[in-house]
């Protein structure tokens, strides 16, 4: 089967064309929601502290590459009193994964709560980081853990962030899920980058103050790099962005979830990669996983954010022992009995399709 699959989709790549969706500083993830009457103001969070997602943050990650100062913009999601979620792509000053160094001069991680809306709250807390880390099998965005020419990797983009004191506490601190996860999982995605609508993609830029909310459904999976895909756990999950007609993996590979409302159904875009997946679960939002990249590839390359776009993220249950590491055993796991049947790696698909140098990363603040 994975082998038939892999002919069919060479074919298909002859045929399409491939368009990455790019900007000058690259996109990674947001939120841009459906058609009209649907607007991105209509889903901007509160910022209180009786919202869901008010222990969502922004980061903004400074450093000098060349005698330049750099500042970037990233989501992340706190999951201890002093730690935070993001994506290991955000840390990385090379894109080889070579963590920033925190102790030289100009070179800082802050983190900006907004878990009330009144300047001068506490709950508006920007607070640096005294400590990042990072997986330690990320070895650069796409990059993978053994030679190879058509192999693309995301795996392994996870990062944490420790914060140099407690962070505010209206901020809600959100648990791990660690279960498997099934295609047709219904999630929820929050952050701070780019928003637009699903006819003209982007035309909203990033903020540190205004996070947006969406939903998705949780299509393919890919397994663990480190075994060429062969064998789990699973890592890395993938989504499209359906509407106006176009549903993306279904046409290309017969993987045919629902497509949910107008209001609800939304893709990701350039400022919040690192912020979380959320799964709902029985009262409570749990971190499912993290958001990393967002792709426009075939089809007519439709619009960077559009409906057609796909986009793609860590599952953080893979990197538990990482993640209770890096946090001392702070976080809080929850075990989830689900399981998927192994599917055909969507690694193979999305290189054959020319993702190799889409480099979907934070977006630089201006």
């Amino acid at each position: 089967m994975q082998t038939r699959l892999s002919a069919a989709i060479a074919t298909l790549s002859l045929v399409l064309g491939i368009s990455v969706a790019t900007s000058a500083y690259a996109i990674v993830a947001g939120d841009v929601n459906g058609t009209p009457p649907d607007s991105p103001a209509k889903r901007v969070d509160p910022n209180l502290p009786t919202s869901p997602f008010s222990g969502v943050v922004s980061i903004n990650i400074r450093y000098v590459v060349n005698g330049q100062q750099l500042s970037f913009i990233c989501s992340g999601t706190l999951v201890s009193t002093r730690q935070v979620v993001t994506a290991a792509h955000c840390l990385d000053t090379s894109g080889n994964g070579h963590l920033i160094d925190i102790t030289q001069p100009n070179q800082d991680v802050r983190v900006v709560f907004n878990a009330q809306p009144n300047v001068g709250d506490p709950g508006r807390a920007i607070i640096k980081a005294t400590h990042v880390s990072m997986s330690p099998n990320f070895q650069g965005f796409g990059n993978c853990p053994y030679a190879t020419t058509t192999d693309f990797c995301l795996n392994d983009d996870i990062a944490v962030v420790t914060l140099e004191q407690d962070a505010p506490a209206s901020a809600k601190i959100y648990p791990v899920f660690t279960g498997n996860v099934t295609t047709g999982q219904l999630f929820t995605m929050v952050g701070y980058g780019r928003s637009g609508d699903g006819i003209n993609g982007y035309f909203g830029g990033p903020d540190f103050r205004i996070k947006r909310s969406g939903q998705n459904i949780m299509d393919r999976f890919d397994l663990n790099d480190e075994t060429h895909f062969s064998a789990g756990p699973q890592e890395v999950w993938y989504a499209d962005f359906d509407g106006n007609g176009k549903d993306r993996f279904c046409d290309l590979f017969a993987i045919c979830t629902p497509i949910l409302a107008n209001d609800k159904e939304a893709n990701i875009g350039g400022g919040d990669n690192g912020g979380p997946a959320f799964l709902f679960h029985g009262s409570d939002y749990l971190l499912l996983g993290n958001l990393t990249f967002v792709s426009n590839f075939g089809q007519s390359a439709p619009v960077p954010g559009a409906f057609g776009n796909y986009f793609a993220g860590m599952l953080a249950g893979a990197y538990a022992g990482y993640l209770e590491d890096a946090t001392s055993g702070a976080i809080q796991l929850v075990p989830g009995t689900s399981t998927v049947p192994e599917p055909p790696t969507l690694a193979l698909m999305l290189a054959v399709l020319g993702l190799l140098a889409a480099s979907a990363r934070r977006r630089r603040v201006q």
